[in-house]
């Protein structure tokens, strides 16, 4: 494999509960009822405005952008010290990276969140490409922040491994042409994962090695 592309929530960094969080104090400001916990979860991956239109049922275009503005508000005030790194993820960097691999993130955050989370967990230089929410007109499931990458990293398909926590991730890969990795840890199961047709199954990141050929 030449390039690796990975997922940021549930992939490389545990957001889960700082999500979940956010997205609960979101609807209790916006003065709707609570959404259950197990839904935001499946929600998680997708682009903020499909998870407020798929939990809060919102349609209004103003209210969803109030609704995103609220959330990264919230986020950024109350949770961004709730985030880490798997273990692994970065020692796994650092393999790839002395190897030669390129390295890239397809992430549905915004850019901003997601570069200033990179630069705090002290793993930005690693990634010869980051792309999140604002960098595709499609966004996840669509292939199109994969197909961009491979295209600016002169990189076939045959040649790319798309490493994420959801069926978004497999399935963007999936569309793509390229290898699929799940992993078992973040926000979408095993069972889900195998269902959607992922290539490979890993329980921690430092399978990733493997995966891309290294030799140890």
């Amino acid at each position: 494999m030449k390039t690796i592309i990975l997922d940021f929530d549930g992939t490389i960094a545990d957001t889960k509960n700082s999500i979940i969080r956010t997205v609960k104090k979101v609807t209790e400001v916006l003065g709707f009822s609570n959404v259950d916990e197990l839904e935001i979860k499946d929600l998680i991956g997708l682009p903020l405005k499909d998870t407020f239109i798929k939990a809060l049922h919102l349609s209004d275009e103003n209210d969803l952008q109030n609704a995103i503005k609220l959330y990264r508000t919230i986020f950024n005030e109350c949770c961004l010290d709730t985030v880490e790194l798997y273990p692994n993820v970065k020692k796994v960097l650092e393999t790839l990276f002395s190897n030669r691999v390129i390295i890239t993130i397809a992430s549905s955050r915004g850019n901003d969140s997601l570069s200033f989370l990179l630069k705090r967990l002290e793993i930005i230089n690693y990634f010869t490409l980051i792309l999140g929410e604002q960098d595709v007109g499609n966004k996840k499931p669509a292939p199109d922040m994969v197909l961009r990458i491979l295209r600016e990293t002169g990189t076939s398909p045959k040649n790319a491994l798309v490493v994420g926590d959801t069926v978004y991730d497999i399935e963007m890969g999936q569309r793509a042409g390229c290898s699929t990795c799940g992993v078992t840890y973040g926000n979408h199961s095993e069972i889900q994962l195998k269902k959607q047709g992922a290539d490979f199954i890993i329980n921690d990141f430092i399978e990733v090695i493997d995966l891309i050929g290294i030799r140890k």
